[in-house]
């Protein structure tokens, strides 16, 4: 889709803000997308989390690069690459913004190993890295997600929308070595002298599974081809890599980085990558990378420069950062101040082409730091001495891979979290990010999904949906082998989806058009008044004599004041003086219906519950 800059739109008061409306023709229409100077703050960060693999294939002609397939030998796509694309991903962009979103993280770009590991717990597929979890080089784009040039329109056209982009980032551990890697880079070796080039298949009648792929990882010069002993824990390199946790550990026999001492010992690059640097692809290296494809430095100083020059490229917002707790914080620390770096030289060198070069907002880091739940005054030092801004909350959906284990948020949690996490101005020092459903926990589907949705797209603090969780989409038990590859089950669009660009056109407002279908049209009309409103995630609360919740939150640097009532008792009048001044002109998020203020009060029609925001 092609887009424009046109000239600056005064938006009211509430919206506190003078910018560039972006138009877009679809379906014979053209429509406005005010999205990249509605009022933000991370502290009201509304993130979707999509697995890009498993969302929308946009270019059927990278499905199977590096020789990868879509069914394995053992006939199972449940760990196979499924297709999903930067390109993909960018035809839907509409939907996600029709969803209040304002940033979206997507799972690792960079280029991940080639072949396979034995999948689910008897071996029965092949599980390729389609998640992004096995990084091989951090430098280039993984050829299945596209190009640079196609993830270069995907975080612009983010932008043009108002949304942030992160990107998951893994420093602690590489991917696993696989017999594709081994035959694509010469290194390693078998265990019986096999030919790593040629399709192995488990022998049954022997008792084989695809966990028994016949690669020796014992001590062996063969292995001084790959990372080298002195990057990585690895067997191959005479120490031991099993399934240890903490720091120097390999979690899930993860081949560890050794980047605990970002000061360390320089080391020089791997071999592997060595080579395949000596032949340029300018369709998956990422410019601003290749600076750092040679010298000498530490483990860490290397990584953080790799992971950095994604931000320097492409403008990224923001990482979440895999395994936090694995990885010291000084290393955190390291990485942080590169971005910084990173994203104030991306700024300058691209005013007038992004919208995003304006923002001042400052690069932000999201950890996982599992079983994690509150810390807002940062007692455990992630934010003074990680660089974190905020860290996963574990607390609505703690377990591992099971089904419908979570808890949803209820007022008693609006009025938890509105004491930890809500200020008037200002912001805590550690923030958080709320999830009820994850890749690596459980998808949350409860009977009411509509009550899902307003239970925790208001809730005070930062929110992730995890794709789907607006549109109910199943665990499919990963084509009906593994309940585990069944939580990243392929995105089931709503039926309607080519009314996106409606859906998203007036978010800024209130839109005019949702979704027909009931659940998603109230993740949507609640997911938008959050995004409308800063207050929403970040501000005050007060609770109002009805039992209704009054929010407020104020940046003066960026103009915000603002201010919201959310409405949920039987009671018609509703009191609304700690928020708006009488003869206030409101509109309610959820139903589009108008109200004035009078006597610090309005009389209104009362649906489920009443979003009541200034009149825009």
């Amino acid at each position: 889709m092609k887009m424009k800059t046109v000239g600056a739109i005064l938006f009211c008061a509430a919206l506190a803000g003078v910018g560039a409306s972006y138009y877009v023709k679809h379906a014979n229409k053209t429509v406005d997308y005010e999205g990249a100077q509605l009022p933000f703050t991370w502290q009201n960060t509304n993130l979707y989390f999509v697995i890009t693999d498993r969302f929308k294939n946009g270019d059927k002609t990278n499905d199977n690069s590096y020789g990868r397939p879509s069914v394995d030998s053992a006939g199972y796509n449940a760990g196979t690459f499924h297709g999903g694309d930067f390109k993909g991903l960018t035809q839907q962009l509409d939907y996600i913004r029709s969803l209040g979103v304002n940033a979206i993280w997507v799972s690792s770009p960079v280029e991940q190993s080639h072949g396979w590991v034995g999948g689910g717990p008897m071996g029965l597929y092949q599980y390729y890295a389609y998640h992004g979890y096995y990084g091989l080089d951090f430098t280039s784009i993984d050829a299945n997600m596209g190009t640079v040039d196609d993830f270069r329109t995907f975080v612009n056209e983010a932008h043009k929308r108002g949304i942030r982009v992160l990107i998951d980032i893994v420093m602690n551990h590489s991917g696993y070595a696989t017999l594709k890697d081994m035959c694509d880079f010469n290194f390693g070796r078998t265990t019986h002298g096999e030919d790593p080039c040629k399709e192995w298949v488990p022998t049954k009648e022997m008792g084989q599974t695809f966990h028994d792929k016949p690669i020796d990882a014992s001590f062996d010069s063969s292995w001084n081809n790959w990372w080298g002993k002195d990057w990585i824990l690895f067997d191959g390199y005479g120490e031991p890599c099993g399934a240890e946790d903490g720091l120097d550990k390999c979690l899930a026999y993860l081949p560890d980085f050794k980047n605990t001492n970002p000061n360390g010992p320089a080391v020089k690059l791997p071999e592997f990558l060595t080579k395949k640097w000596s032949t340029p692809n300018a369709k998956y290296d990422i410019p601003a990378a290749i600076p750092f494809r040679s010298g000498s430095m530490s483990v860490a100083q290397f990584q953080a420069h790799w992971l950095a020059s994604w931000v320097e490229e492409f403008g990224i917002d923001g990482f979440r950062c895999d395994t936090v707790k694995y990885v010291s914080l000084d290393t955190w620390k390291l990485l942080k101040t590169y971005c910084v770096e990173a994203l104030e030289k991306w700024r300058a060198k691209n005013k007038g082409k992004d919208p995003a070069a304006n923002w001042t907002d400052p690069f932000y880091m999201t950890g996982e730091l599992w079983a994690f739940t509150n810390d807002p005054e940062d007692k455990s030092g992630f934010a003074k001495d990680g660089g974190f801004d905020s860290l996963i909350d574990f607390y609505f959906n703690p377990d591992g891979v099971n089904l419908n284990t979570c808890i949803l948020p209820d007022q008693s949690d609006w009025e938890k979290y509105g004491k930890l996490y809500g200020r008037l101005e200002g912001s805590v020092p550690l923030g958080n990010m709320a999830y009820i459903s994850s890749h690596d926990t459980s998808l949350c589907r409860k009977k009411d999904m509509a009550k899902a949705a307003y239970n925790f797209l208001l809730l005070p603090g930062s929110v992730q949906i995890y794709y789907g969780d607006e549109t109910s989409r199943v665990n499919d038990m990963g084509g009906g082998i593994d309940l585990e590859q069944g939580i990243r089950s392929d995105m089931n669009f709503p039926k309607d989806i080519d009314n996106q660009s409606l859906w998203a056109a007036d978010v800024a407002t209130l839109s005019k058009t949702y979704s027909a279908d009931p659940i998603l049209a109230t993740w949507q009309k609640v997911g938008q008044f959050r995004l409308r409103n800063p207050a929403v995630g970040a501000g005050l609360q007060e609770k109002l004599d009805d039992g209704s919740y009054c929010r407020r939150f104020k940046d003066p640097a960026k103009g915000i004041d603002n201010a919201v009532v959310i409405h949920v008792g039987e009671a018609k009048s509703v009191q609304v003086g700690k928020c708006f001044a009488n003869g206030d002109k409101l509109q309610d998020g959820f139903t589009g219906k108008t109200y004035t203020v009078e006597n610090g009060a309005v009389t209104i029609d009362v649906e489920k519950i009443a979003l009541l925001e200034k009149q825009r």
